[in-house]
């Protein structure tokens, strides 16, 4: 009869232990993730710092590379980070056209930097869509805008890289 007792009052400590620590999950979950997604972020703003550097030390093929690299591939998970993304994104666009200023002058006319533009621009839209829904929308639309982030990402890639050999063919025209 004890021990029928005994483990009633066990299942039922294990049970109370389970739904508390479900509740304090529950609520560390979005700053820890958030946390994360900084410290995520971080990294690229540094690689566009970096890059910065390059650019000033003349390194220009260092400098594109790293623009390259600092485009933040990541969806957004609150409407504060999709606004520092964009700015970033922003800014990413702003150094591609001060490296292209610096190879041609002050006549920058890159076929890319129209297109990185327009994509930059979409992909706003899509990340605060994104976050949006989030919120309260139903998981397949989600799903849907994912997967149009993804290919956002792949175009802006292949374009940013289009941009950098742009880049680089003005340059070595200018000098040949």
């Amino acid at each position: 009869m004890y021990l029928v007792i005994a483990l009633a009052i066990v299942a039922v400590s294990i049970g109370v232990l389970v739904y508390l620590g479900g509740m304090v999950w529950g609520a560390a979950r979005g700053p820890v993730v958030a946390f994360f997604e900084r410290q995520q972020f971080d990294r690229y703003v540094a690689r566009a710092q970096r890059g910065d550097r390059f650019l000033n030390d003349g390194a220009l093929a260092q400098a594109l590379g790293e623009f390259e690299a600092a485009l933040f591939p990541h969806p957004p998970q609150s409407a504060a980070m999709a606004k520092a993304i964009a700015n970033h994104h922003t800014a990413l666009l702003t150094r591609f056209i001060a490296a292209a200023d610096q190879v041609q002058g002050e006549r920058v006319r890159l076929i890319s930097v129209a297109k990185a533009d327009r994509l930059f621009h979409d992909r706003a839209a899509l990340q605060h869509r994104y976050v949006a829904l989030r919120q309260s929308g139903s998981r397949q639309r989600l799903r849907t805008l994912e997967q149009e982030l993804r290919a956002n990402t792949r175009e802006l890639r292949a374009t940013l890289s289009a941009l950098t050999a742009e880049i680089a063919t003005a340059r070595a025209v200018r000098y040949h």
